[in-house]
């Protein structure tokens, strides 16, 4: 079951409508003002969720009007972000895919949480992805991983320890290889690499990995 959550920090409207196009989600989740994007798209989501502290009125009154819809309304004095409460929803309605559009720029630590939040898939054993523009974030357990170059998105492919340290690191196909390496997350080793083969492999026994997937901005 794929799910998409469409957040409130920067989303571009063009790029977001072809996700969802290509992902074709079973179920969209509106996460607080990720529903202005939804209502000027004419986007109906499955789930509503969120504070609603920085959405329009107009907006969320429209969609409480629409009562076919459930809404789960928190209060702003909540322990966990938006993104974080939809990821769970979003588990328990039984995703193994979840994507999330809207989840960068804008404020720092909301796209701090909304990183953090992928440990959330990564420990359930389930795919989450964070996209935008220029990047395509994962965070996995241990475990093998392929990129094929064909299907790759942008050109660059990162990788950060989301905790001490991510152990037995081997990166084969890359024009930067790795084998058996201990990732800590001070360093800054595996920034930038590249793939050189049509498939890229990553191997790694302990910790959980970041991936970022990422291009350069298209000039005008």
């Amino acid at each position: 079951m794929n799910t998409v959550l469409i957040c409130g920090g920067e989303i571009n409207d063009e790029f977001s409508l072809v996700c969802l196009k290509q992902i074709k989600p079973d179920c969209i989740i509106g996460v607080d003002k990720g529903l202005e994007f939804c209502y000027r798209n004419h986007v109906i989501p499955d789930w509503i969720l969120g504070d609603f502290d920085s959405i329009s009125k107009e907006v969320i009154d429209w969609y409480r009007e629409q009562q076919e819809i459930p809404i789960r309304q928190y209060k702003p004095e909540k322990d966990d972000t938006d993104a974080r409460l939809g990821m769970e929803l979003a588990l328990k309605l039984g995703s193994d895919k979840i994507f999330l559009l809207g989840a960068t720029g804008g404020r720092l630590d909301h796209y701090m949480g909304n990183l953090q939040s992928l440990l959330i898939t990564a420990r359930k054993e389930k795919e989450g992805w964070i996209l935008d523009e220029q990047n395509a974030i994962t965070v996995r357990r241990a475990g093998k991983i392929c990129i094929h170059k064909e299907e790759q998105f942008g050109k660059y492919v990162s990788f950060f320890s989301m905790g001490d340290e991510v152990t037995g690191l081997s990166l084969t196909g890359f024009q930067y290889p790795l084998d058996g390496y201990t990732l800590k997350n001070s360093d800054g080793i595996a920034v930038s690499n590249q793939l050189l083969d049509d498939c890229g492999i990553i191997e790694f026994e302990t910790g959980y990995l970041m991936m970022v997937l990422s291009k350069d901005r298209t000039k005008c």
